[in-house]
């Protein structure tokens, strides 16, 4: 019997109203997305008490249960779980999906807008089937529609369609990546994508004037934040997708998991580091904005990067009345000073 096929998992949604769940998995090239309703299962008391559990462990809040024994006992991630069990009724569909090309240079265009297809599950004798669910799916909304007043200025920041960014798939990789990060302009310049959110406009518009300001002071290198190298915009709606970021070579470690791993003297070299930056940036008159540990990245040669510049703020690190003013983002600094300094004790 042929095993199920692997897929990549993507944006779980809920309701805070009730126990009906979205599903979002990729399997090649193409995007399931699998609605669960509580009612669906209400036919088969033992398949609902099931699927009950998974949606209550699946929760961002839920503590799991840890192996008493790591060594031994390997620990299962209850969201994959609950894909795992909510996909197995899959498994003869996904096969017939071909496996990725590995000769075609795929782009921006085809992980954000795959062929899409929109299921749900049903109790049908003591099992559960897939039923695709009627009507067409629309096109996946991606993005934000910048306001009239906030339009970008094409003749300074490079704009480039999804269809212009090609993304390069891991030798191990079963499906496009929902969310790539690591990607390549044109299929030569390597940026970070940071991919926008629909609803997230005034996150967006801060962190483009915050980026111009940036561009404008011609910062020098010895100011290590993240840069702005472009947008990608959706021709067809015009909509803001994503933000095309200098690569920081870091394997996604932030000074919150750095710092607990390393020693005394590096963790001084990054607060020196952070403080520089930061004493930069403010005498152009920019904010960082939501100044924490997990908006600190710590690259491959040992040095510390500021990112994230939509501004807001974080309960511990930054009071909410000082949000997005210099103020702040001198007070996160001090807190991240005592937490450093915590951990040299």
């Amino acid at each position: 019997m042929a095993s199920t096929p692997k897929y990549e998992i993507g944006i779980t949604g809920s309701s805070e109203s009730n126990t009906d769940v979205e599903l979002n998995v990729s399997v090649g090239d193409k995007h399931f997305r699998i609605d669960l309703f509580t009612a669906n299962f209400e036919a088969d008391p033992k398949l609902l008490k099931t699927y009950l559990r998974h949606v209550e462990q699946s929760d961002p809040t839920y503590i799991p249960h840890l192996p008493e024994d790591p060594d031994l006992d390997e620990f299962i991630d209850p969201l994959e779980e609950f894909y795992d069990w909510a996909t197995e009724p899959f498994a003869e569909l996904f096969r017939e999906i071909p496996p990725l090309n590995r000769t075609r240079l795929y782009t921006l265009q085809d992980c954000l807008f795959p062929e899409q297809f929109v299921y749900t599950l049903q109790v049908d004798g003591d099992e559960l089937v897939p039923v695709q669910r009627d009507g067409c799916p629309n096109r996946r909304l991606v993005g934000v529609l910048l306001p009239a007043s906030k339009t970008l200025d094409k003749s300074t920041l490079p704009v480039y369609r999804p269809k212009d960014i090609h993304v390069r798939l891991n030798d191990d990789a079963v499906a496009l990546p929902p969310n790539p990060r690591k990607v390549y302009i044109k299929g030569k310049d390597v940026s970070f994508f940071k991919q926008i959110l629909a609803g997230d406009i005034g996150m967006t518009v801060t962190e483009l004037a915050t980026y111009a300001k940036i561009h404008s002071a011609e910062l020098g290198e010895d100011v290590r934040i993240s840069r702005l190298l472009g947008v990608v915009e959706d021709e067809h709606t015009s909509r803001i997708v994503g933000l095309l970021l200098s690569y920081i070579d870091c394997e996604n470690t932030t000074l919150s998991c750095a710092a607990y791993a390393s020693e005394h003297i590096l963790r001084e070299r990054w607060l020196k580091q952070i403080t520089h930056s930061l004493k930069e940036l403010h005498t152009h008159q920019i904010v960082w904005g939501d100044a924490k540990p997990d908006n600190v990245l710590i690259d491959v040669h040992d040095d510390a990067y500021l990112i994230d510049f939509g501004g807001g703020y974080t309960n511990g690190w930054v009071d909410k009345e000082l949000m997005n003013t210099q103020e702040g983002d001198l007070q996160g600094l001090q807190r991240i000073t005592a937490y450093l300094a915590r951990l040299s004790v």
